[in-house]
Formats: C-alpha cells, structure tokens, sequence
C-alpha cells in the first residue's frame, strides 16, 4: 500500500502539470468584410462631438500624403489612429475610443455606409465618387452639373456628417476612404467650394475579403443529462481494456510487470488517474456552503486577484465544486454578510442575487450588452470628467442619485382645469345617489380589486373632456361620459365646450355652438346630467354621419314645441353662455386645441383616448395617481375635512399652463455644453474661444437678477435671451421677470440678442436702458427699472416721446447719476453678446431663447409667446428634475455663495448632468460592513475622476459567470473604484450551476507578429473528458447567429472522442430590425398585417407579420439603409402608413429605416385604414378576405390542399439523422408534393450542407426558417426547453400567410401513410388537431401524470394529447389569435419552474378550453411506451417515445421497433455518400428529449 500512496501524491503534481490540452474554442464573425478602423474611430469621436469629427477628418486629411495609408499593416493603421484620436478627445475617451474598436462597436455604422453604395448600385469604379440627388460622378469637381442634372433631392440620413445649411435639398454626398490621398484632395477641394451642403460617407473600393471578427457575447458548455443512454455505439468496436502504456506519461503495464505484488494498488492508482478528470457527485450535506465557501476564496484571494477567482471559480465552476467543498469558512464572513443583507433588501436586492451598479444605475447582467455597457461607460466618464473639472470628485455619485435625469416628454404635468369653468354632470361629494358609499378619504387605503376604482363618495377623481361638441371625436367623448355616469363610476365627470368664436356665428347656422345652447337651455330647466342626456338624445342617430343645424332644429321643436327656435338658437340667445370659456382655457393653458381628455388634470394620451381603449387609459391614469393620493392621505396631507377636489388641483405638479415646448426639451437634450469650461472674466475676444469657454464666459460674465439680495447657491438660473428693442423681445424679458414676484430659487440673466445691432447701440434704444441698469444700478432698483422698461405700456410712450426717463425712474435712484454713468457706457457687451448666443446656441439675430440651467428651449416661433407661467413652468420643471439636490450639496459642501460663485457651479452642473447622464434611475446601495465579505478595490488613478462600480454577487450563479469578466473590463478601460460585495445563498440543494461558461470581451485589439489584426476566440480548456457537454452560443437579443463551421456534434461534445479541439465558427447573419404597430383609430395591433423590408432595388428581401400581443413584428436586416413598406396585396389595400417612430418616411407608404448599430433598431409604426376600408378586416372569413387574394381559395373547409406541408426542426447531429429518415418516410408514402419548413436557429453545418442532395434525389422543397425569440417574452434558459417554444409559440409568424396548413413531424418519428390524409382531416372548428396520449399499455399507467392531480381536474374528462405530431389550420390559428392567447399563457405561466414541465404539451393542453384541441385517430401516433404492441399494425406514424422504464437508447429502439429504419438509414448514406461534408470525428449522440 506504501507504492499505491506515493503513486497518488505523484498522481496530483503529474495531474495538474499534464493536464490534456484538448479544449474547445468559439468565434464568432459578422457577414460584413473588414471595416476601416480608422472610420471606426472617426465615428465614435462624432458621437462626441462632429467639430470633433471634422478636426479629426482635417489632421487625417493633412497627414494623408505622407501616410501611403494602403502600405500600412494593422497594427500601423491602429496605432496612427490612436494617435490621432488622442490629439481631439481626452486621454480618458482614448481608453474608451481602444475598447470600442475591440468591439468592432462602430463598424455596423461603416458598413452601413457602405451599403448605401451597394444598394444604389453606383456603376462608378472609382475610390472617391459624388452624389447629388440621382446623379453621379468620379470627377467630383464637375458636382455643379450634378446639381443641375438632378431630378430628385439629395436624400440626407441622421447619421450623415454634414458642413454646411443641414436643411439642404442640395448637398453634395462625397464617398472615400478617410485616410487615403484621393478622399484627402477631394474633401479638401470640395470643403472649401460647395456651398449648397457637404456630406461625408465611407466608402472602401477595395475592402478586404475578411469578415469582422465580433466579441460581446456568451458561450456555454452545459453538462447533459444523461439519464437515458447518451452514445451511439453502432460504430464503436468491442474490445477488452488492456492496461496503458501511457497514461498521464506513466506505463501502467511494465509498472505492473515490475511489481506483481502490488498489482491491486496499482490498479487503484490506474483508476484515480482515469477519473480524476471527471466531475464526481457531491453529497448533500457538501453542497449546503456551496456560495458562501465560493465567497469565501474570493474575499482571501485580496483585492489583486478578487476578480480573477471570482472569473475563475464562477466560470468552471463544474470542476471546482469538490474542492471549494472542502473550504472553510470565516464566521466573521457569515455575520457580516447577515448584517449586509437588511440594507441589500432594502434596495430590493433578494438573498443569493447579483447585480451590478454602475454609478448607481442598476444593470440587468443577463440582457446587458458590451455595446451598451460602452455607451454606458462613455457617458459615466463624461459626467466624472465634469465634475472634476469643477472641483468635485468621488462625491458627485450623491447628487446624481438625488436627480431626475429622464428624457421622456410624458414626464407629468396638470393643468389647473377650474380656469375652464366645466359643467360637471355629477358631484360625489353632495349627490343623493352616493350615499350609500363611505365618503372617507382614508378608504382610499383598504386593499381593492385591481383595475378598478374604489366607490368613494368624495371627488377624489375629476374627468374632464375639452370637446367641440359638433366633431365626431366630441359626440364620442359626450356618449362615454354619459355612460361612465350612468354606471356609477367613482369620478366627477365634466366638460368644458370649445365652440366657434365667431361673433357672427350663432346656434342657426353653426352646429357646434347650436349644441351648447341646447345644454344651456336644458340645464337650466333640469341639471348638466339632464342636458347631456337630450343631447345624446339628438347624437345617437348620428353617430356614422355628420348631423346639421337643420337636424337639430326638427329634434328641438318636436321634443320642446312650446318653446320657440329662434329664442333659444338665435344671435341674441340668453342660452349662449360659457362660449369664451373653452377657448380662452386652452390658449391659457398652451392645450391649443381639442378634444382634450383631463383626468385630475392630467392630460391622457391622446392616441390612448381617440381609440377603443379609452377605459384601459383612464385606468392607467387612475393607478398613476392613486398612489400619490394614498401617500398624502397617509401623511396627513389630505385628510375628510378638505375639499378633495380643490386640494387635488392645488399640488406643486398642477400648473396654469402646459408647454410643449419646455416638457419635451429634456428629450432633445440641447444643453449649453459647460464640460470642461475654463472660468472667464471678460467677454473681450471670447468669440475665438471653444464653445464651453464661451458659454463660460456668458455664465461668469452675466449681471443676474433675483429676489433676494443676501448671496446664496440657487437652484434655477435662467438666461433670458431676446432682443429688447423689439415688442416681443421685451414682452418675453418683462415675462421672464414675473417668476422673481414670489421665487427665490430663481435668477435672471437678460443676455441681449438684437436684430439690429446698430439700432440698439443708439443712447435712446431700451436695451441701452436695460444694459445701464444691469451696470449701475443696485439688484433692487435695476430689477424695477427693467420691468418698467419691459413692460409694453411703459416701453411705446416712452419710445414715442411720451413719456420721459424722469417718468420711469423708481424710487430710490439717483436719476441724474444714472444718466451720466450711461453716457459713459459703450456698446461692445452688447456686441458680443449677440455673436456670442448666435454661435453658441445656433439662433438667429432677433431670436427668442430661454436657457434654463443650461438647456436651452427655443428659438421660438414667429407667433410664438412665453406667457410668465411658461416661466414658471419651466422654474418648476427644472426643480422636480434635481435643481435643488446640486444646490443644497454645494452648500453643504461649503462651496461659496459669493458673487454668485456657486450658483454659476449649480449651472454648469446641471448641463454637464443634462447633457451626459444616462436617463436611467439611480440608486445608492448602501452596506453596514465591508471588511471580511466585501473586496475594495480603489481606482489605478486615485488623482483623476473615477466611475463607481458596485458588484453585489454570489460567486455560483449564471449571472455571477458573466459579471466576472464585465468587472475585469470596466476596470482595464475606465478609471474606477469597485466594491464587489458577496451576497451567497445560505443552503444549496443541488448543483448551483451545470455548465462552464465564457464571456467573449477584449478591452484592447491585438496583433500577430506581421501586424495582422487577431481574431477573438473563446477557449475552454482543462474540460472533463468523459462528461457530456452541449454548446450553446449565446447572443445579444439583436442578433441573429447561427453555426457555418463545426467538424463535431456541439450538441453532443465528449472530449475523450475528439482528436484535437473542437472548434465552432459562427457567422452574425442578420441583425435585429423589431417594431410595434397599432392602428391610428382604434389604437389595436392590425393583426395579419404584412410589412416587407428591402431597398429600391430589391423591395421585398424580407417579410413579416404582426402580432396582436403588443403589436410586436420583427424583420432581419444587415447594416444599411432599408426600405419598410406595407406588402403589396390585401394589406396595402386596406392600410396606409400613418405616424412613425424611429424611421423617416421617404415616400407615400415606404419608411426608411437605418440599421447602423449592433444593438439593431426598433421602429413604432401606426397604420390607418383606407377610405371606404373601414370595416374591412385582414384576416376576416369570407370571400374579399385575404386568403382568397393570396391563393383564389374560399373557406378553409373547401380548399383543395395540394401540398403537404410538414414543420420540424432538430438540434445534434443525431436528431438530424432522425430528421432525415423521417423526412425519406415521409416521401416514400405519398405521391404529392411536399414542401418541409425547417427551423433553422438550430441546424448543424453539414445538415444544411447535406439538405439540397436530399431534396433533389427526393423531389421535395424546403425552407429553413427563423425567428428570434422576442426580448419581452419570457426567456428560457435550456436549448431544449427554447426547441419547445418554438415548436407551439410563434405558429403565427413563422410561416408566410398563404401557408394554410402545417402538419409537425416530431424529428424523431417515421411515417407510414400519406400525410395529405392529415392534410384533409376535418378539424371541424378547431385551430389544430393533436393525437391523445395511448392507453393501452397497462404496465405504463403508473407513469400517467394526466391521470391524477391538477391534469385529471383541469382535463374534465378531456384527453391529454402528445406533442410529437399535429396539424394546425393556420387560417383558424390567426383568426381567432391561438399564437396571441398561447404566448399570452405562457408569459403568465412561465414565471413559475415548477410549471410547464413539457412547454411544447403541456401549452395547449393547459389551453383546452381557451383554444379548442380535434383530437386526431389514435393511428397516427403509435410509440411502444405507450400503446400496446396489437395497436402497432394500425399504426400511421411511430413516434420514438422515452421509455422511463428501460430507458432504451433511441438507436437501440429505432432499429429493434421500426423494420424500416435501417433501410431508410442505409439508403441516406448513399444518397449523400457522393456530397462531399464534414464527417463527424465524435459519434453522434442522443438527446436528452424528455419528451414523453
């Protein structure tokens, strides 16, 4: 035994010095050739800014002649870029600006460019090329004639790079090659002469045949189960196992020839060498500690190496389980982690979850892309940047927690709608009919039914339609009204008419004002309900047609004949009352016109209201506002004794008036770029400067005026800009100076912008006055004097002579010293001023602007005014945005008050956080311990702004597995501190991971020894070699990826079987283009609606349906320019394109979409029904519906069906030889043609290699189609159960609309009768049929879970039916949306683990009721597990059913069950013997395929 121990100690040195050096390696490459880097570069610096790109272009340009750019290597090319690039932007972007060119992250962005050569199928052969409109031309000097020759305008796209007027219907498009001479000379040439518009786009002649090698996505090994026999031996030989003469570099054999007493030991050893490389079971009680001991290694491993065991034991985590096992771990660590976990919580972060901040912005680790993450970083750094620039360093992190930096325009705002004066049909608080409800505000907190509102007698909830009554939308909104009263609703339901204001206009000849007489006439008599009720009297018979004043007259005198017409609808009416009202309440509160829909005073969704689903609208509203209103009761702020209805109109979100203009500016993000500014004193020769220093010198330059005159930090600091010798700039000054009445968070800056220069420089001119005053005058007077000036009463007298400047004068100032100080004062602020605000905000002379910290709202238009609420609008939005957080930090960080020092920080803050902060909210995750369970790791730079990272993990999670290597990213390409805090799950039960796993991310591009750009590989080494282990390349959601090199089975991977490594390419084939579409009325999905995508040349590339859940459609795309139209036929003769989102309309119904990212597009789509299509339906049953248009066919009953259509799909390469033999027995029973639909997401290489062979020796078509799971359905996480889903959930939409029938052949089944029997089964009413479950196998009733329990209630009496084979009447399926209820379903379902156990059946069996199931002939699914062996002569299919059992392999059972089988399998290898593949080194092995 002595030899036997020191063999096992020699055993692990040996071990792990000889590990095999088989391993696994992936790449991933786009279908694009090799992108320029050095436009790569040029386009991430455009994303900075494009002056930025332009400087960059120009030294590029200047270094060309000297370059001999096609000379250079890779790596000569990459490091003059980088150069280059650092002499624009800042050592930090420079870091950033590397890993964007190791992602590759811009050159979709290129190619795209690229393509729109490609697609215009330019003829010219040259490096440098014009275009002008449709004209083209290599000698670019000559573009004047291209100008005149063109018949069309230049089509610009956002991502152009222009100089020149933006607005251009003339530019001229310049294609080259930054870098080489020929673009150098032409851009040079034509910069200098074109004065119509300069575009630059990319463009390669000669690109190299070398697709984009890609990172940024995930590989997985899982570990199979292997619960029924896994490997194929039909190849394999029999032989007896003889002793090794070289295992692990030992001879096992001579040792036991020298040592025959010690054989057994030997023999031990033997063994322990062969299995040591193998992954042996942990007991229960040893997986118990499994993540707290995994934290445990990392916490000692210190900060150095933290991260890397983290990477390492998440990872290979399969590997490492017995020894982390054998771990022990600190007390101290498991105390602290228990202290940690309250405050965790608190930021609902769950026991045993991982997630990542970064700067406080949450970041789901599962969904986050690196090409997000790089946005991310970017924008992070920028924002660091900032505030050190300013002083401020690690600390900035809390005032961007206090901050609302959103962008989206619906941010809420009320309107005050008491200034309408409405006619309320109802009042809860004093109606009889309430009564018998509680009238307490504080039922409010009693639990409810959801998505309905409690029965409150108090007016907790006011609705208010602003209608024309005489408009199709008003009569509408006055039905639902009526209707919402009548049925009781808990709301106060009011109007307010907006009728003809028109002096001349009276109820004889103008219907709109007719009506509001009739109310009038009636509600004096009766009540607002009663009137509302005769005028819907009158409107319900003409609700499809327009009525007239003559209409109304017949109603009013047959149902009020005592009464005469003319006293009542005539010019001098007493019943014309409350006309002005509606139109002076939407020009006070900016709603402008109607219908408008009110609820508290917040304004819905128009879209949401015109449509059928008003209800679900104001529902949604209510559920916004409740919980404001629960808060305020709960905190006293709203309590039984108050009138609820004026409290809910008098909180600080309710405003007199609403501004589009201001609300959406967020949204536009044009902020006054203060990053990086120097302080400035003057503004003498600042127009030379940057545009930060600039704004800088405005800033520090500008007398500011405010309510109080004690110094403090501000929170609001408005520029008013505006030329004050005009009527409307001086109308917008005086306005702008109402918000200091009763604000002291707010100053005021009037920066002047003058039309005429010269004019306002005369010693007479108001801004002559206003600047005087600014300079002379102390804040108090000056503040007086302005408003004076401003103030139009004041300014025309005193400007026509009327009135002199004694007249004006304020108490207090010394007129006669204030005159004689103005004498002295020259013009240049002035001057300057209106240069300055010109360039810096790219406005106009005479243009109106407001800068609010530093975002800019305006110019204004011609007609446009900024009412003194406007102002205070804007004061109130930028306070709910986080003004007061910067302010009341820098107080407390004691920056100085003085001079306006620190609200001139406030600003510059506010446009550094509005320009570059991410929308995302922000949370501060706080922890009680941090020193035995948290690793800290400080920033490399401690001197330089650094970005917050916080890693709360448990190291044994799928999450966990990729956060390793996005820790070591962020932390090579940006500065930053992170605390990586273990959050451990207390008690494991199983194995808490089955899969090693790798996460492809380079922070920097590496080259071979030549200079070559290297390619990104995934390697696994150090793999078990007996362990079964499927591949699986995991993708961002916008990819769509499949597999074009693979000499093994990634399905099935023994490294014990293969030669060398097993190596996988996959190409990156399309990239998601995804989208949303609702009709413009009714504001529901057009279901069955068809869009097609392509470009001119080739419109119909690409087609898709859309879905009625979400009115989701997805398209696939590559980079490029891309036409989106509505296909030709029954769609397009219906609907029209209406509004669009993301997309630019190019044509009457085409939209042009750019696809120029790696994380795709999504587009927001509403179509509109036709004229005279209103009541047409797409998928509607009947002779004009679409299936006639597309096949001449009738009803589904009736139609021939000629071919059969059968859908399978397969992953392995043994379910692919089952596929094939099912698709020869498919053909080998019916004389018909047949068409096969294959799922293509998961085919080998060689099958799709081995496919045409088979069709043409066979006679039948094919299509491999795809669809890429949609982001908002519930991920699955197994290949397997992924397969399922595919197999029951997109029905719908994978296959096109004149597809009328689908019959599924489970892979693994052979057919024995004509399928066009299936093919012409009646389902009767049914979408699809399926065959039930076999009963007539005794033995197996123990293993029918259908039998009991939830199946057996749920069932009622109704078969179970399997899965492996069904037909589905495609028609009926989207008729009566089976596809939108199943995904429905499973959504809901799917949450659960415990539920859907077989997806595929269990879906629609667990739908019976929703979506009936025909039950097919028992004879077309027969499988030995289930069905007796005297039912097997009747059998039209066998199906390879799992035994549970014998657990016989499938190979065993195909050859003993099916006679057929072998001869099928024999003739196939024929078949395809003369097509050359890649033959497999590994035998083919089986699936798990639970599937009963």
């Amino acid at each position: 035994m002595n030899l036997f121990w020191s063999l096992l100690i020699v055993c692990q040195a040996v071990l792990l010095a000889s590990a095999d050096k088989k391993g696994v390696q992936t790449s991933l490459k786009a279908s694009w050739d090799s992108t320029s880097l050095l436009a790569e570069a040029s386009e991430f610096i455009a994303d900075e800014s494009e002056k930025k790109f332009f400087k960059f272009v120009d030294i590029v340009n200047n270094d060309a002649p000297t370059l001999n750019w096609n000379k250079l290597t890779d790596e000569q090319k990459y490091e003059y870029t980088i150069k280059t690039a650092s002499k624009v932007i800042s050592a930090s972007s420079v870091d950033l600006l590397k890993f964007a060119l190791a992602l590759r992250q811009y050159s979709p962005r290129v190619q795209s460019f690229q393509q729109f050569q490609i697609a215009a199928e330019y003829e010219e052969s040259c490096e440098v090329f014009a275009v002008a409109g449709d004209q083209v031309s290599c000698d670019y000097e000559k573009v004047d004639h291209l100008l005149r020759d063109a018949k069309r305008d230049t089509r610009v796209l956002e991502s152009d790079h222009f100089v020149g007027d933006k607005q251009s219907k003339k530019a001229v498009i310049l294609y080259g090659e930054l870098g080489t001479v020929s673009f150098a000379k032409a851009w040079q040439n034509l910069s200098k002469n074109q004065k119509t518009g300069l575009i630059f786009r990319h463009f390669s002649k000669n690109v190299e045949s070398n697709p984009v090698s890609l990172s940024g996505y995930g590989v997985e090994l899982a570990i199979k189960n292997t619960e029924y026999k896994a490997v194929d031996e039909s190849n394999e030989k029999k032989s007896v196992e003889e002793d090794e003469t070289d295992l692990f570099g030992f001879n096992i054999k001579l040792l036991k020839e020298l040592h025959p007493d010690s054989v057994e030991a030997i023999e031990s050893f033997r063994v322990n060498l062969k299995e040591s490389d193998e992954l042996t079971p942990l007991k229960r009680w040893e997986l118990q500690d499994l993540s707290y001991q995994a934290a445990q290694r990392i916490v000692n491993a210190g900060p150095a190496e933290a991260i890397g065991t983290l990477e390492e034991y998440s990872q290979n985590f399969p590997t490492h389980a017995r020894a982390l096992a054998k771990t022990t771990v600190d007390e101290k660590l498991r105390k602290e982690v228990q202290l940690n976990r309250k405050m965790l919580e608190e930021a609902n972060i769950e026991v045993g979850e991982t997630s990542l901040y970064i700067n406080g912005i949450n970041q789901d680790i599962n969904s986050l892309d690196l090409f997000k993450l790089a946005d991310l970083l970017k924008q992070e750094n920028k924002l660091a940047d900032g505030f050190h620039s300013m002083g401020i360093n690690r600390e900035y992190l809390s005032v961007l927690v206090g901050m609302d930096t959103s962008d989206d325009e619906k941010i809420s705002y009320a309107v005050d709608h008491r200034e309408g004066y409405p006619f309320f049909i109802n009042n809860l608080d004093t109606d009889k009919k309430y009564k018998q409800w509680g009238n307490s505000v504080k039922l409010m907190l009693q639990p409810y039914y959801p998505g309905m509102i409690r029965p409150i007698a108090r007016n907790l909830f006011s609705l208010v339609f602003v209608v024309d009554p005489s408009t199709a939308d008003g009569r509408k909104f006055l039905r639902i009204g009526q209707t919402f009263n009548s049925h009781d609703i808990a709301m106060r339901i009011g109007y307010i008419f907006v009728v003809n204001q028109d002096a001349k206009a009276s109820g004889e000849n103008d219907l709109g004002v007719a009506l509001l007489n009739l109310f009038n006439f009636v509600s004096i008599d009766s009540s607002n309900a009663e009137a509302l009720k005769v005028l819907n009297n009158f409107l319900d018979g003409y609700r499809s047609q327009e009525p007239t004043v003559a209409d109304l007259k017949d109603f009013f005198e047959g149902k009020f004949s005592d009464t005469n017409f003319k006293d009542v609808f005539g010019v001098d009416s007493d019943y014309d009352k409350g006309r002005k009202h509606g139109y002076e309440f939407l020009q006070k509160t900016g709603l402008s016109s109607a219908p408008k829909v009110l609820l508290n005073g917040f304004i819905l969704d128009e879209e949401g209201v015109r449509g059928d689903n008003i209800e679900e609208t104001i529902m949604m509203e209510v559920m916004k506002i409740s919980p404001k209103i629960q808060k305020a009761i709960m905190e006293g702020k709203l309590t039984d004794r108050m009138n609820v209805g004026n409290w809910v109109l008098d909180q600080k979100e309710v405003m007199p008036r609403i501004n589009k203009r201001i609300l959406s500016a967020p949204s536009k993000k044009t902020y006054v770029d203060m990053f990086g500014a120097k302080e400035c004193k003057t503004l003498k020769g600042a127009e030379s400067l940057p545009d930060v220093d600039k704004a800088s010198c405005l800033l520090h330059t500008t007398k500011y005026l405010q309510k109080a005159t004690n110094d403090a930090i501000l929170p609001v600091t408005l520029w008013t800009i505006a030329d004050a010798d005009s009527v409307d700039g001086r109308r917008f000054i005086y306005n702008s100076l109402q918000i200091l009445k009763n604000s002291a968070k707010s100053r005021v800056g009037i920066i002047f912008n003058t039309e005429n220069v010269e004019k306002s420089c005369e010693s007479n001119s108001i801004s002559s006055y206003i600047r005087a005053a600014l300079e002379f005058l102390p804040m108090d007077q000056a503040k007086r004097l302005i408003l004076k000036l401003s103030n139009e009463e004041y300014a025309a007298d005193f400007i026509s002579g009327k009135m002199t400047f004694d007249d004006l004068s304020v108490g207090g100032m010394d007129t006669a010293k204030f005159l004689a100080d103005k004498k002295k004062l020259d013009c240049e602020r002035t001057r300057a001023e209106a240069n300055l605000v010109k360039s810096l905000l790219d406005i106009k002379a005479g243009d109106r602007v407001v800068v609010g910290n530093a975002l800019q709202v305006g110019p204004l238009d011609k007609d446009e005014h900024f009412e003194a609420a406007d102002f205070k609008l804007l004061e109130s939005m930028l306070l709910s945005r986080g003004a007061e957080v910067i302010s009341s930090h820098l107080s407390k960080w004691e920056f100085t008050a003085a001079n306006g020092a620190g609200s001139n920080i406030a600003f510059s803050i506010a446009g550094v956080v509005g320009k570059h902060a991410s929308s995302q909210k922000r949370t501060w995750v706080s922890i009680k311990g941090d020193e035995h369970s948290v690793v800290t790791l400080t920033a490399d730079e401690s001197n330089k702004p650094a970005v917050d990272v916080l890693a709360v993990v448990d190291p044994l999670t799928l999450e966990a597995q990729k956060l390793g290597t996005i820790l070591q990213l962020i932390k090579k390409v940006t500065n930053c501190d992170i605390k990586i805090v273990m959050n451990p799950k207390d008690k494991h039960s199983e194995l808490p991971l089955k899969r090693f796993y790798r996460y492809a991310a380079a922070s920097e591009l590496n080259f071979d020894h030549n200079g070559k750009l290297n390619g990104n590989v995934v390697r696994f080494d150090n793999l078990p070699s007996k362990q079964l282990l499927t591949l699986s390349l995991q993708a961002p959601d916008s990819w769509i990826v499949e597999a074009i090199s693979a000499k093994y089975d990634l399905d099935n991977i023994k490294m014990e079987q293969a030669s060398g490594d097993v190596t996988a390419v996959f190409a990156l084939q399309h990239l998601l283009l995804d989208g949303q579409c609702f009709d413009e009325i009714s504001g529901q999905p057009p279901r069955g609606l068809q869009f097609v995508l392509g470009t001119e040349k080739n419109p119909k590339q690409f087609d898709t349906i859309v879905m009625a859940n979400l009115g989701y459609f997805q398209l696939k795309a590559n980079p490029g320019a891309w036409n989106l139209e509505i296909r030709e036929g029954k769609s397009s003769e219906i609907y029209k394109i209406g509004t669009h989102v993301g997309a630019e309309k190019i044509g009457e119904d085409t939209l042009q979409v750019v696809l120029d990212s790696f994380t795709g597009k999504s587009v927001r789509v509403r179509v509109e029904k036709r004229e005279g299509m209103e009541e047409r339906n797409l998928l509607a049953d009947d002779e004009e519906g679409v299936w006639s248009s597309l096949s001449n066919l009738v009803t589904s009953k009736e139609k021939p069906q000629e071919v059969i259509n059968v859908f399978s799909l397969a992953s392995g390469h043994l379910y692919e030889r089952f596929m094939r033999i099912m698709i020869v027995s498919v053909m080998k029973n019916t004389k018909h043609p047949v068409k096969f639909w294959l799922l293509k997401n998961y085919l080998s290489p060689q099958f799709k290699e081995t496919l045409p062979t088979l069709a043409k020796h066979y006679g039948f078509e094919y299509e491999l189609v795809e669809y890429k799971w949609p982001r908002w359905l519930h991920q699955q996480k197994e290949k397997q159960r992924i397969m399922w889903g595919f197999k029951i959930l997109f029905l719908d939409v994978l296959f096109p609309l004149d597809v009328q029938k689908v019959i599924f052949v489970d892979a693994d089944q052979v057919v024995r009768a004509d399928l066009m029997e299936l093919m012409k089964f009646d389902l009767g009413n049914a979408p699809y049929g399926y065959v039930p479950f076999c009963e007539s196998r005794k033995e197996m009733d123990g293993f029918r879970f259908w039998k009991q329990g939830y199946w057996a209630n749920h069932l009622a009496g109704r078969r179970y039916h399997i899965s492996a084979l069904y037909v589905i009447d495609l028609q009926k399926f989207r008729q009566i949306a089976a596809g939108d209820r199943l995904r429905g379903q499973y959504q809901g379902l799917s949450g659960d683990p415990n539920s859907l156990a077989n997806l595929d059946q269990d879906l629609p069996n667990n739908m019976i009721h929703q979506v009936k199931i025909k039950s097919l002939p028992q004879e077309w699914l027969w499988c030995e597990t289930w069905c007796d062996d005297a039912s097997k002569k009747n059998a039209k299919t066998i199906d390879l059913c799992n035994n549970p059992l014998t657990k016989e392999p499938k190979l065993d059972s195909a050859n003993r069950i099916i006679g057929e089988w072998k001869t099928y399998d024999d003739e196939i290898r024929e078949v395809i013997s003369g097509h050359t593949i890649s033959e497999p080194v590994i035998n083919e092995t089986e699936d798990s395929h639970t599937e009963l």
